[in-house]
């Protein structure tokens, strides 16, 4: 029975995303930001190993509260106080990630704690109905199952500090991948009131504000290096790499995730696939910002393994990632998904003997390719549907 405090979203109240959480949104760009930075200080596989332990921290406090929000009445006081103290510190966690690793991985520790711990007891107060109500519990204790990890980490060393917070993350992530799943207890998803379509458009709309993170991140680039005559070539080569992903996102998948969802009484085992794979769209999305901005600063040189990685590597999870999420919820194989990820591959070999700039245009050109093929493929769907 739902309390009469619940702050539970009703089925009266507007499905439309609010501005408030837009605002929330607004914190995690410089987190992305910060993300891609970090990353492009450090190169290394070791780096990169820093950079998804520190972004699966930066994520699951976004999608978190995204999933309370959704559940919740965002035009209520209580939730909108919230979701500004949940900004506030997570504003000091994003600002820390530069020296997560250094003098102040103990800010970056307690933030994350603070506010998966603490959001995640106030959900328990706000009167949930019980299916929710008991899924909460479970992130509650899956959340204390990875604390100590956290806390440990802080007091180490940037190696120990990293295989500490990796095992803490991989707790996290574990608990999000199984619904938070404990022995004997597990979420029935058609009883969790997630309405899909709200959850899939916070999902679009925060993958389309790290997309612009890209733009920024390359223009940023370009602004530092306007003597270059080859700026131009490189920057219109990154844009279109940002074109063609957001042509592969937006461009009709939504649509068919949207119909799809219309047809099944459960949207939130869909919404938990799709948070897992937003995951690692943004991962890619990181990789091709760092890249980017590797290719622009001396577009001439020759790519040296990490910048070859970073250009084809983002790319390619796109893909992998998107390709992954296609099978599973909309059933059907995307064979070009696969192509592409294909010509990605054997495209990389070859960069290692090419200006970095032409290694920039063989990275894009699947991605293009790809885009092209989904159009001609819903063109041929709709004249299908068209002739019967």
């Amino acid at each position: 029975m739902i309390r009469a405090r619940s702050l539970m979203r009703s089925t009266t109240s507007g499905k439309d995303v609010s501005r408030i959480e837009l605002f929330f949104d607004l914190v995690f760009v410089f987190a992305l930001s910060q993300l891609s930075h970090h990353l492009l200080e450090h190169p290394s596989w070791v780096g990169a190993g820093e950079t998804f332990v520190l972004l699966l921290g930066v994520y699951k406090v976004w999608v978190y509260t995204t999933w309370a929000a959704t559940l919740l009445d965002t035009s209520r006081l209580q939730v909108q106080w919230m979701l500004l103290i949940v900004m506030l510190v997570s504003l000091f966690m994003n600002a820390s990630i530069s020296s997560a690793f250094g003098a102040f991985g103990w800010l970056f520790a307690a933030s994350y704690l603070l506010v998966q711990l603490g959001r995640g007891a106030w959900m328990l107060t706000v009167g949930l109905d019980r299916t929710p109500h008991n899924h909460f519990v479970r992130t509650l204790i899956w959340g204390c199952m990875s604390a100590p990890f956290w806390v440990a980490g802080a007091f180490f060393g940037p190696g120990p500090r990293l295989m500490l917070w990796g095992v803490a993350a991989a707790i996290d992530l574990g608990g999000h991948m199984l619904a938070h799943r404990l022995p004997g207890q597990q979420t029935e998803g058609s009883q969790v009131p997630v309405p899909g379509e709200r959850i899939f458009e916070r999902f679009a709309l925060f993958y389309l504000i790290a997309l612009g993170e890209t733009i920024i991140s390359s223009g940023l680039a370009i602004a530092g290096n306007l003597e270059d005559p080859l700026i131009l070539l490189t920057g219109t080569v990154s844009l279109a790499g940002s074109v063609a992903i957001w042509w592969c996102y937006f461009h009709g998948l939504e649509q068919e995730v949207l119909e799809k969802l219309d047809s099944v009484d459960d949207h939130f085992r869909p919404g938990i696939l799709a948070g897992n794979t937003l995951l690692v769209l943004l991962a890619g999305l990181i990789l091709v910002a760092v890249g980017d901005q590797l290719v622009i600063s001396d577009p001439a040189a020759r790519p040296d393994l990490a910048t070859v990685l970073f250009l084809y590597g983002g790319p390619a999870l796109f893909l992998a990632g998107r390709g992954f999420f296609i099978r599973r919820v909309l059933g059907h194989r995307q064979p070009s998904d696969l192509v592409g990820v294909g010509a990605l591959a054997g495209l990389a070999g070859l960069s290692f003997l090419l200006p970095a700039f032409v290694a920039a245009i063989g990275a894009v050109l699947p991605l293009i390719g790809v885009a092209v093929s989904d159009a001609g493929n819903r063109r041929r769907r709709r004249t299908q549907l068209g002739a019967r």
